[in-house]
């Protein structure tokens, strides 16, 4: 670890406080009244407890560990919404799926290069040495970890607003839109585009 302690925490902590969001937002999406306090003081607690616990014990393991059960709980209620919206809205289904592999091969793909940069990482060291100054941060593997789960961050963000359009019924005023060929958004349809 290169990082100081401290440094180190607001690296990481942050990951585990955006993903609650996620999980909010995957346990509420078809929920359409309601306030969620329960949800949301059980996520607050999560929160505090694993940054409380993290402190303690100054162990990554533990960082990852809490992060992953988040990131199953997550990936397990998507599937789950998926299935039931597979039976009434294939369009919206075939998009969700889309988004949700976009989501998970930008995770796994940057978990894949993190622990390839963690355990290889004199090795990679020694090879930036070696190579040119515009050719050496190529091998900065910790950074595509940070650009990897910066856009599956993003792209399930952009999932659960969809999912919350499917579960409204409102799913038919929008479309998903794609910028830069990977980088998914979210379109209203104009009332002129509908009518055409």
């Amino acid at each position: 670890m290169t990082l100081q302690y401290q440094w180190q925490l607001a690296d990481e902590l942050p990951m585990v406080y955006c993903t609650c969001i996620c999980i909010y937002c995957a346990l509420r999406a078809d929920v359409k009244t309601g306030s969620g306090v329960f949800v949301t003081l059980a996520l607050f607690a999560y929160s505090a407890i694993v940054t409380l616990v993290y402190l303690q014990i100054r162990e990554p393991v533990f960082h990852q560990i809490a992060y992953g059960l988040e990131v199953f709980l997550v990936l397990i209620r998507s599937m789950m919404h998926q299935i039931e919206i597979k039976k009434t809205n294939q369009r919206a289904y075939k998009e969700m799926q889309n988004l949700f592999w976009l989501g998970v091969g930008a995770f796994g793909v940057s978990f894949a290069l993190w622990n390839v940069d963690n355990i290889f990482c004199p090795q990679l060291r020694a090879m930036r040495n070696v190579l040119p100054n515009v050719l050496a941060p190529l091998l900065q593997l910790h950074a595509y970890w940070h650009i990897g789960t910066a856009l599956g961050c993003y792209v399930s963000i952009v999932y659960q607003q969809y999912l919350r359009l499917v579960m409204l019924n409102k799913i038919d005023d929008y479309r998903l839109r794609r910028l830069v060929l990977a980088v998914p958004y979210i379109e209203l349809i104009k009332k002129t585009e509908k009518t055409e």
